[in-house]
C-alpha cells in the first residue's frame, strides 16, 4: 500500500468491482488504453487477473494498484508498473482515471507516489510511459512529474483499428531522486 495526502494506492479487492465497472465501461476512459469498453463480466475477469499483480521481482512481473480516495474509500482509477527488463532495470508505468474525477490532480499525485515507491523499493534504473499522442492530458502528467520526452513516433501503433502515433516519456532513478 502507498499513501499520499488524498489517496491510497493498493492492490485491488473483489469488492472494487462496482467502482471499476464505473470507469472501465466508460468510452471516454478507455479511449487511449489497450482494452475496449468492458462489460461487468469483463471487469470481473480483469479484476480477478489483476489480484495477482502485486510485485516486480523478475522480468515480466507487474504491479496493478487501485487509486482510492482516502476520505470516501471510492476507487477512482488505477495505476500500473510493468517490469520489462531485468538486464536494463527498466519498467513502464501507466494510469487510468474515472473521468468524473479528472482535473483534480489525482493522476499526478498517484503517479508521483508510484514512481517514488518504484525507485525506492525496486532495483530500477529507468521508468518510462508510452502514450498515444492524441492524449495531451497524459503528456501533461508526465511533464508535471519531470519526465522528459525521449521519442515521438509516427504511426507506430495499430491501435483499435487505426494507425496512431506515440510519445515516450522517461526518467532515470538519479533524475527522480534529484527532484525529491
Amino acid at each position: 500500500m502507498i499513501e499520499t495526502s488524498r489517496l491510497i494506492l493498493r492492490p485491488f479487492k473483489l469488492s472494487d468491482h462496482a467502482d471499476m465497472l464505473e470507469y472501465q465501461s466508460n468510452p471516454e476512459t478507455v479511449k487511449y488504453v489497450p482494452w475496449p469498453v468492458r462489460t461487468s463480466e469483463q471487469v470481473q475477469e480483469a479484476l480477478e487477473k489483476g489480484l495477482s499483480c502485486t510485485k516486480i521481482e523478475k522480468q515480466g512481473d507487474s504491479v496493478l494498484l487501485s487509486i482510492e480516495l482516502k476520505e470516501s474509500k471510492k476507487v477512482i482509477g488505477q495505476t500500473n508498473l510493468n517490469y520489462l527488463s531485468e538486464k536494463n532495470k527498466y519498467a513502464e508505468f501507466g494510469y487510468v482515471i474515472n473521468p468524473v474525477f479528472s482535473g483534480n490532480g489525482y493522476v499526478t499525485e498517484a503517479a508521483r507516489a508510484l514512481l517514488t515507491w518504484a525507485f525506492e523499493n525496486n532495483d530500477l534504473h529507468r521508468i518510462a510511459a508510452v502514450m498515444d499522442q492524441r492524449n495531451p492530458k497524459s503528456r501533461a502528467v508526465c511533464e508535471r512529474l519531470g519526465l522528459r520526452l525521449e521519442a515521438s513516433h509516427t504511426e507506430d501503433d495499430f491501435f483499435k483499428g487505426e494507425w496512431t502515433s506515440t510519445w515516450i516519456f522517461a526518467i532515470l532513478k538519479r533524475e527522480w531522486q534529484s527532484l525529491s
